[in-house]
């Protein structure tokens, strides 16, 4: 699995992230037994947009006062991304950054929501390698009526039939 720059292999239990000149960053070989943990990077904030063209228009209108007031009244705020990534934390001190962003991108955009989507999709897949195991014992733990609502799911999605359900739910409330 490969998500941006960084290329899963799960049969060999090691990531790999691709060298980058951009983010002056070497490649780096880490195996998953060598990660202790992680701290997703997500810095945002608010990008200013200002206004040339709003300011050449107004100076072409009304003069210098006009491109002065024109220019003063289009900037705006909008939502960025200044820093995106991972920090991995390794069990021998070392810690190795990957950043998605590291310059001002609006989260609007194409680019910034590509990689918020990225982001989510790396976040997403280190949570299913580092995640803490479960047991089988703790999915005997739910109650009858949480039982019922997993198999209630299951009826509103087309997977189990009305039949199926009521079976399954006189079953869990006798026992």
């Amino acid at each position: 699995m490969t998500i941006n720059d960084v290329l899963f292999n799960d049969q060999e239990q090691a990531l790999l992230i691709k060298k980058s000149i951009m983010f002056n960053r070497p490649q780096s070989l880490i195996k998953y037994e060598d990660i202790d943990s992680y701290t997703p990077i997500f810095d945002s904030g608010k990008m200013r947009k200002g206004s040339f063209s709003r300011g050449v228009v107004g100076g072409a209108v009304a003069g210098p006062l006009g491109s002065l007031v024109a220019s003063s009244t289009g900037k705006k705020s909008i939502e960025s991304i200044s820093r995106l990534g991972i920090d991995f934390h390794l069990k021998d001190g070392r810690e190795i950054q990957f950043l998605l962003a590291e310059t001002d991108v609006k989260l609007d955009s194409i680019t910034g929501r590509a990689l918020v989507d990225d982001y989510n999709k790396l976040v997403e897949k280190l949570d299913s390698l580092f995640a803490p195991e479960t047991s089988a014992s703790s999915a005997e733990i739910l109650s009858p009526v949480d039982e019922i609502r997993k198999y209630k799911e299951l009826l509103d999605e087309g997977i189990l039939t009305q039949a199926e359900f009521d079976a399954k739910k006189k079953e869990l409330l006798e026992n």
